[in-house]
């Protein structure tokens, strides 16, 4: 259109016009939904990410991904066997197995199918025992590995205690979902027990959005690839070298957990626009440089690739790593600060982690996470549980132990205080070991400047 017959229409008519003109720009910038001819669909980096690390060393692949609830009152397990139907029937991602082609891995999705949901009655042990034998059966299921070539890639156990108390448990392998997920999952299966209107599909599955990443992906990765290469050039193992073995002999990890006060992370935050995320991570640096005697250190964390709202009612694995090299200054309000410029950098040139690895090259050892070995965690408060119609449910608190990296925090908000749970290897630490560096990491977080300074 000229600009004289531009000039002449109305302004109404020109904001219509311009209406339409936006309105095709995002149709064009969204993510395109894929054709499904029966043909393997291509995998994201992050399910890449996760097959390969299974292809090498199963028993160091990303935990499993997992869901507790505790119900009270008659659950009827014909209706949930059928939520638990029509949940999949949903999500591409939770009926779809691998295949190899070349070396490299494929998505092929398969017809919706039946999920099995195993029933555990423990009323034959003594009551107060029940609870306890639960947790254990529920934490050995979440160790146990999927076939990612057969499927399915998710497991519904429910323990009976009681007549009227009952514990679900589900479990999903990494490449199959994340945190985010998770809560998808528990609020479509609460409305489906709870005989609400069945969840209509989203308008895009995992698949569309793994081929729009790639694409995505290459378009950035040659521009942002030399921030890293610059960034993470000469970097050191925080830890000594573990031997390793391929029996996976020590390959097991530990769990230590402890509380400290919201009002703590805001005294520290108060020295300047400092998130929680911030200055936990800071106190994590000073626990790491206590125990390598380093200033110069690694730590990697996890990003979401939710970004997008077509995104946000879909169950896939979006996470991805990211490494943040931090040099420690002499005091903590200058290393929380760092710490926050390095995150801004890190994120403002984000690519996927295996393009990252490859793209800055050096030798992969086994056994040994590349780029980092150590790792933190920041989680969102975790919501309460949805409602479940005639029964009263709560979280089933339980914590699955990551053996993917060398240490790893989380730090969880509850309420008015701050969960913190160090994981460790047992090739490396010992729970005695990290009880006592939690210790530490908690008076860090109590005196940064005192006996505990740079």
């Amino acid at each position: 259109m000229t600009t004289e017959r531009a000039a002449a229409l109305s302004p109404d008519r020109r904001r219509e016009l311009m209406a339409r003109l936006l309105a095709k720009k995002a149709a064009a910038a969204g993510i395109p939904v894929l054709p499904r001819t029966g043909a393997p669909l291509d995998c994201s980096h992050e399910q890449r990410r996760i097959w390969l690390a299974g292809q090498a060393l199963p028993e160091a692949a990303p935990a499993n991904v997992t869901l507790g609830v505790a119900l009270t009152g008659e659950l009827d397990l014909t209706r949930l066997s059928a939520a638990l139907a029509a949940l999949v029937a949903g999500h591409e991602a939770l009926r779809t197995r691998y295949v190899q082609v070349e070396g490299l891995p494929y998505q092929d999705v398969r017809p919706a199918q039946p999920v099995p949901l195993e029933l555990v009655d423990l009323t034959c042990l003594p009551e107060e025992d029940r609870e306890a034998e639960a947790l254990d059966l529920a934490l050995a299921a979440a160790g146990e590995r999927f076939d990612l070539a057969r499927g399915p890639l998710l497991r519904l156990t429910v323990y009976r205690l009681g007549p009227v108390e009952h514990r679900l448990f589900l479990v999903c392998h990494h490449i199959a979902g994340d945190g985010g997920s998770i809560a998808l999952v528990a609020a479509e299966l609460a409305a489906g027990y709870s005989g609400a209107a069945p969840v209509a599909p989203p308008s895009h599955q995992y698949a569309d959005y793994a081929a729009w990443s790639l694409e995505r992906a290459r378009r950035r990765v040659p521009e942002r690839l030399p921030y890293w290469r610059e960034r993470l050039a000469g970097i050191e193992p925080v830890f000594p070298r573990v031997p390793y073995s391929p029996a996976g002999a020590g390959r097991g990890s530990a769990s230590v957990a402890a509380r400290t006060g919201r009002d703590t992370v805001d005294r520290l935050r108060a020295g300047g626009p400092l998130t929680p995320f911030a200055v936990l991570l800071a106190g994590y640096l000073m626990l790491l440089h206590r125990l390598s005697g380093r200033r110069d250190l690694v730590v990697g964390t996890v990003t979401s690739g939710r970004a997008r709202r077509e995104l946000e009612p879909v169950v896939g694995c979006f996470i991805n790593l990211v490494p943040l090299r931090v040099h420690l200054p002499g005091d903590f309000p200058v290393l929380a600060a760092r710490v926050r410029e390095t995150v801004a950098g890190a994120l403002a040139n984000e690519i996927p982690f295996d393009a990252l690895v490859s793209g800055i090259g050096g030798h992969r050892l086994p056994g040994v996470y590349p780029a980092f070995q150590a790792a933190f965690v920041h989680r969102d408060d975790p919501a309460p549980p949805p409602d479940w119609a005639g029964l009263h449910a709560r979280l089933w608190e339980h914590e699955v132990d990551d053996p993917s990296f060398d240490l790893g925090l989380t730090a969880t908000p509850r309420g008015a205080e701050y969960e913190l749970a160090l994981t460790g290897r047992l090739a490396r630490f010992s729970a005695a070991d990290l009880a006592a560096h939690l210790k530490t990491l908690l008076a860090i977080l109590d005196d940064p400047a005192g006996e505990w300074r740079l």
